[in-house]
């Protein structure tokens, strides 16, 4: 796991050299399942930068596939934004599936991309009393959450 990281710092060092950014970043993560990358700075600072963040995310997983071999599950972060709107995702998950278990009635989520759909899922997978399943095809696929036996 240290020679991924080590790739890891090395290859970001030198996209953020090319890109000419100034930034320190953390690699959180024990295996390569999941590899949590925050990027501390003033960086890629505007929403529209996203694009930005998910080039350098596909660049850094194809050349850790080329270097070790490993398929690696990346999520890149900037000034800690993804982990903040996974902790809003998990207690408005929570709230939500209260209110369906309460009021027994379906609520269809917004259209939301696959990571959020999945945090999603984790969370309310042991959750009493209601379930949860994906509808729609790509962009206006959600989440479903629905009480039990529905």
């Amino acid at each position: 796991m240290e020679t991924v990281k080590r790739e890891i710092e090395a290859y970001l060092r030198e996209l953020l050299g090319i890109l000419e950014e100034e930034a320190t970043f953390e690699i959180e993560g024990d295996s390569c399942e999941e590899l949590y990358i925050n990027l501390t700075g003033s960086l890629f600072s505007l929403p529209e930068e996203r694009s930005t963040l998910t080039a350098l995310q596909h660049l850094l997983r194809v050349y850790l596939r080329h270097k070790t071999g490993k398929d690696c599950g990346i999520i890149m972060d900037i000034n800690g934004a993804v982990k903040r709107r996974r902790a809003d995702l998990i207690r408005f998950a929570l709230t939500t599936a209260e209110s369906v278990r309460r009021e027994r009635k379906r609520i269809r989520l917004n259209p939301m991309p696959a990571h959020e759909r999945r945090t999603i899922h984790i969370t309310l997978a042991n959750f009493p009393g209601v379930k949860t399943y994906s509808v729609g095809q790509g962009e206006r696929r959600r989440v479903v959450i629905e009480p039990d036996g529905a």
